[in-house]
């Protein structure tokens, strides 16, 4: 078996019997792959054999992240991937087709190996979600995208600009991509492989024990409010079954006018 060198963190919480993502990534990765849970799951993932990193008392995916961060800072760590917790992978067939299939387990490693190489190149690199690529892409890499739910980062290009996840509540992945974008410092996202949510955004455990619709206003509001010139205040049907929350107020990020704007200025 090769072994993969890149540490990846999943930070989790209220979900010990639904670990999508850790079962997906492959056994290469789930060697270098650690659960960021709360104290008092330790326990229950050790029993399960998931390696963990106890976080403490630390709540919410906001602060879960700059925990794992700073971690990796402290620890030297030149380059980490961290994941959602609820994630399942695609793959292009070939580079001739844009259907998609679900990924074998043995060729996951390929993917982290992927994310690994472009990190020397890039400080954050993403991966497509499933919804919306369905197309032929001209390359397998693109630059200058919305980056969710996972994410390649070099944790010392965050200290060093004093951005950090922890600034907003929900949003969070939003508001580093647009601040890393506005720094002149843009990313690579990968189209050949895609991520997928097994479940609706209102899946029990994570920002569902935390996350209303008083809260995602405030939080849609001071990302648009940051970002005036590159988001903009929607009002959305949600679909997803987030609970209590039919319509929700969202953002819409200018994503390729946010990365040219941030190449367009001088360093």
């Amino acid at each position: 078996m090769e072994q993969l060198m890149i540490p990846i963190f999943i930070p989790t919480r209220g979900r010990i019997n639904t670990q999508n993502t850790w079962d997906a990534i492959g056994p290469e990765a789930r060697e270098v792959a650690r659960l960021v849970c709360p104290t008092e799951e330790v326990k229950h993932h050790e029993w399960l054999e998931r390696r963990v990193l106890d976080r403490g008392d630390v709540k919410g995916i906001n602060n879960a992240r700059q925990f794992i961060i700073d971690h990796a800072v402290e620890e030297g760590h030149d380059k980490i991937i961290i994941l959602d917790d609820d994630l399942k992978f695609n793959r292009r067939e070939s580079a001739e087709h844009s259907r998609l299939r679900k990924t074998r387990q043995p060729e996951m490693v390929e993917l982290w190996e992927k994310m690994e190489g472009l990190l020397d190149g890039y400080h954050h690199v993403g991966l497509s979600p499933r919804q919306m690529n369905d197309k032929h892409w001209p390359h397998t890499v693109q630059y200058g995208m919305r980056q969710n739910a996972v994410h390649g980062i070099t944790p010392r290009i965050l200290h060093k600009h004093n951005i950090r996840y922890d600034s907003m509540q929900l949003m969070e992945d939003y508001y580093v991509t647009l601040k890393l974008f506005l720094k002149g410092i843009g990313n690579a996202v990968i189209v050949d492989w895609t991520w997928d949510q097994r479940g609706a955004s209102g899946a029990k455990g994570g920002c569902s024990t935390y996350r209303n619709a008083e809260l995602q206003e405030q939080q849609a509001r001071k990302l648009s409010e940051e970002f005036p010139d590159h988001v903009k205040l929607v009002e959305k049907t949600t679909k997803t079954g987030w609970e209590g929350m039919k319509t929700r107020w969202d953002v819409k990020v200018s994503w390729r006018k946010a990365f040219k704007d941030g190449q367009a200025r001088p360093s």
